[in-house]
């Protein structure tokens, strides 16, 4: 049976009676984008970390966590190197301006990484978009030299350790200095959660804070962060490009090291190799 006949039977079959045809057109273009586009990485140029905190802030305001940071760290390349930066369809920074005037939200790449996933509450959106950043921009190299693993875990464990939001955020918001306005102005109190996980941050800050999990003050905060975590992730990027990483050195805390001390990605079960990753322990074993 010929594909076009087989195609009508189906819907005939499935009482669709109608199949919908793609745009060729459309689909032409994109193939020819895509056969021009290189191999990652697509490498790096050292970035101004101020310019990437106020978009990652913009970027929340218009696409949410994850999108807000990938934007504004690809956004900046896309103006600073081009080509093939310029492949990836993101909105210029005027256009995200103009949204947020008119109070529109834009559907951006990564924008499914929102509130840990689709509302998941698993990894926090800001990370998971920087992280996609990194990766693509400086790829992963080999088993023993992989450049997006060093950064992207430094930038995980800075994470673990900062209290949010930073006073830098807070200041920006309450001094107007960020290029929108976001939902609050107010300084909003910071806490450090100890955990890379939605759930867990915006559980624990609302339940000292006081703040309702769909507050202005808890959606701002992510805001906040947004900005904080895009910044971190430039920085990460201009220290490995100047051969710089091992001024931000991975350190684990005392209790995660104790417990991967015997609890590790192995082969023995016995052992207590029966676990994996460097998450801080403490964030979900509260009897630790």
């Amino acid at each position: 049976m010929k594909r076009r006949e087989f195609l009508k039977k189906l819907a005939l079959a499935s009482g669709a009676g109608l199949i919908l045809k793609p745009d060729l057109s459309k689909l032409a273009i994109n193939t020819a984008a895509a056969s021009n586009a290189p191999p990652i990485p697509w490498g790096y140029v050292e970035l101004d970390p101020d310019e990437a905190f106020k978009r990652g802030y913009l970027g929340y305001f218009i696409s949410e966590c994850a999108a807000g940071a990938f934007w504004a760290i690809m956004s900046l390349l896309q103006e600073k190197v081009g080509y093939p930066y310029t492949l990836i369809p993101l909105p210029t920074y005027e256009e995200m301006i103009e949204a947020r005037k008119q109070k529109k939200h834009l559907d951006i790449l990564m924008r499914f990484g929102n509130g840990g996933i689709e509302g998941y509450g698993t990894v926090c959106g800001a990370l998971n978009g920087a992280a996609a950043a990194i990766h693509w921009i400086v790829g992963s190299g080999t088993k023993h030299n992989n450049p997006s693993r060093k950064i992207i875990r430094r930038l995980f464990r800075w994470y673990e350790e900062t209290a949010f939001p930073t006073p830098l955020s807070n200041e920006y918001a309450e001094k107007g200095l960020f290029p929108v306005k976001g939902k609050v102005s107010k300084a909003l109190p910071s806490l450090k959660v100890n955990s890379v996980l939605c759930h867990v941050a915006v559980s624990k800050w609302c339940y000292h804070t006081g703040y309702a999990s769909g507050s202005k003050e808890r959606s701002e905060r992510c805001g906040r962060i947004t900005a904080d975590v895009t910044r971190q992730a430039v920085i990460l990027l201009n220290a490995y490009l100047k051969g710089e990483l091992d001024k931000h050195p991975f350190k684990l805390s005392k209790l995660t090291a104790q417990c991967r001390s015997c609890h590790y990605k192995g082969k023995n079960y016995t052992d207590g190799q029966f676990s994996r990753g460097f998450i801080q322990c403490e964030a979900c074993h509260l009897g630790l």
